[in-house]
């Protein structure tokens, strides 16, 4: 399982695009929550795959 933090969603439409652009790339069981701002999904995504889909989807990973 993979697990994500993403800034700047806000809602569920934010969820919902984060979710198609991994979805696209192959990600399943994608759970993302704006409240806290983390996405889980499984999957045999690349970083670079993941990231890739954060930004189309308009948003960027968080990194701690």
């Amino acid at each position: 399982m993979g697990k994500i933090s993403v800034s700047g969603m806000h809602c569920k439409h934010c969820e919902m695009l984060v979710t198609m652009e991994l979805e696209d790339r192959g990600a399943t069981a994608v759970a993302a929550d704006s409240a806290s701002g983390t996405v889980t999904f499984e999957g045999d995504l690349t970083p670079e795959q993941v990231e890739e889909a954060v930004k189309a989807a308009g948003f960027e990973l968080a990194h701690s």
